[in-house]
């Protein structure tokens, strides 16, 4: 048995569904969303639900399909204690329970026939899973809490950026053999996807932030030079009360340009300006303010060179 994603067409056209939204005027939270009901759709699966990191835990984003009870019970992957203390492991790290602890913290052995090389796990009987394995097969104490709600199918994915894992991908499905390995592969190319998209809402959020702090401080300068203003104007020293106005309408030029949002690509952090052009955002900023910009490399962007390079 097979499902629609594993023929050629169906895959097409998810992937061309979802290629659509990635370059729609939605919201990435809005596009996200939509990529996992697709998925949903196109599969025909039960449930499917999204992990992503929140603080220390990896509770869910979003979920379709699943009952409330087993959201409520599933929500938080953190292992706690009798004092409800968060359980930490010999590095410091909290403990992450059952099968998606493994796969956010890239635990997958691909020796393993349920594992992948991609780091995802799947299982199209999780009842002779578990009947036929341990805890020390699957790497980890399982809550056995899919099972016992009858998800028999269960696939899960990680979602990432670079080697970095952030959350995961779920599908559940109380049928049998839901799942080929090409689906899973399929399915990780879209987890890749998810994770640029959540890459992209984490640069505006920062971007936000940091605009936000500009005009802060851009709203104290404004307020001075309004008050030296109004004294200059005052004692009618014009031509001082004329440089300080050219200042303040440059300034309240600065604090326009910065409001808003940049529309900014999620691979090559290109920025599409008012004409709709896209260009690098160092001519972005370097037309827009005093800063000049200097290339260097970073630490982890060294080490990756050498490793590529064989050095």
């Amino acid at each position: 048995m097979t499902t629609a994603i594993s023929r050629l067409s169906g895959k097409s056209d998810l992937a061309r569904k979802i290629l659509s939204l990635s370059s729609s005027d939605l919201s990435h939270e809005k596009i996200v969303v939509e990529v996992v009901l697709h998925i949903q759709k196109a599969t025909d699966i039960e449930a499917v639900g999204l992990r992503i990191a929140d603080d220390l835990d990896y509770p869910y984003y979003f979920t379709n399909g699943f009952g409330e009870d087993f959201v409520r019970k599933e929500m938080h992957l953190c292992a706690r204690d009798n004092a409800n203390e968060i359980i930490r492991d010999s590095s410091g790290n909290p403990t992450l329970e059952c099968m998606c602890g493994n796969i956010i913290y890239g635990r997958a052995d691909c020796s393993k026939p349920f594992f992948t090389q991609g780091g995802s796990f799947w299982s199209n009987c999780t009842t002779d899973l578990l009947a036929s394995t341990s805890d020390e097969d699957r790497l980890t104490r399982t809550r056995n809490r899919c099972n016992g709600e009858g998800y028999e199918s269960v696939a899960l994915m990680p979602i990432k950026t670079e080697k970095k894992i952030f959350g995961l991908l779920q599908l559940n499905d109380r049928r049998k053999n839901m799942f080929t390995l090409e689906d899973i592969c399929f399915f990780e190319g879209i987890a890749g996807m998810i994770g640029i998209l959540f890459a992209a809402i984490k640069a505006k959020e920062n971007l936000a932030a940091k605009t936000d702090d500009v005009i802060r401080l851009a709203n104290v300068r404004l307020l001075a030079l309004e008050k030296i203003g109004d004294q200059l104007k005052e004692k009618k020293d014009i031509p001082a009360y004329n440089f300080i106005l050219t200042k303040l309408n440059g300034l309240l030029d600065e604090i326009e340009s910065m409001t808003g949002t940049l529309p900014i690509c999620a691979t090559c952090k290109k920025i599409r300006d008012t004409t709709q052009h896209w260009q690098q955002i160092e001519g972005y900023v370097m037309n827009r303010t005093k800063a000049n910009f200097t290339h260097t490399i970073c630490p982890d962007c060294y080490d990756k060179w050498r490793k590529e390079e064989g050095f």
